[in-house]
């Protein structure tokens, strides 16, 4: 039912999908991909972490991020574009093209995130309104109220860091009770 139904809007929203006469995508633009295996959400088993680039040109890719269990089956997926990443926004008038390589340098650095535990996170202090009230360096943020963000802070859980903008950073764990993957804490100046 579901298919039936995605394949009737897909229908009448006019989209079309471009082959070349192989029937394989048409390969041209900026299709770049970069991996990175990370264990994170089960104990000796690697996740993977694939970063990618479609669009016409670099400077008009989408870029996504996303993180896949040993089976697999997507974890986490987050998407924004090359400008907004680096730069912040759209691109000037006449900005320069980004070349396949600066975008392979994106990519490749971006999929490597950051494994920390969530111990290492700041305090949420007593009295403090909000994390970030209590944190001294960076401006934090966490979908948490204090109690549960600290209970998890004092289980020492896993964590990735990836970069969510030009200076922000959001952080994932595994859920103890769902086991799947949220976001504990977003951070930056």
């Amino acid at each position: 039912m579901r298919f039936v139904l995605i394949a009737a809007a897909l229908a009448l929203s006019g989209c079309t999908f471009s082959t070349n006469t192989a029937g394989t995508q048409n390969a041209s633009g900026c299709e770049r991909t970069a991996t990175h295996n990370v264990t994170w959400s089960t104990d000796g088993a690697d996740d993977t972490i694939t970063t990618r680039s479609d669009g016409p040109t670099c400077a008009q890719a989408v870029v996504t991020f996303v993180a896949r269990n040993s089976a697999g089956d997507p974890l986490w997926v987050f998407a924004s574009t090359y400008y907004d990443m680096t730069s912040g926004g759209i691109p000037p008038e006449g900005a320069p093209a980004i070349t396949d390589e600066q975008m392979d340098t994106f990519l490749a650095g971006w999929a490597n995130v950051t494994l920390q535990r969530s111990g290492e996170l700041p305090a949420w202090r007593e009295g403090f309104d909000s994390l970030s009230a209590s944190a001294q360096t960076f401006s934090y943020d966490t979908p948490f109220d204090r109690e549960t963000y600290e209970a998890m802070r004092a289980r020492n859980l896993q964590m990735i860091c990836y970069a969510a903008a030009v200076e922000a950073t959001q952080c994932l764990i595994i859920d103890p009770s769902s086991h799947a993957p949220i976001m504990i804490v977003a951070y930056g100046p």
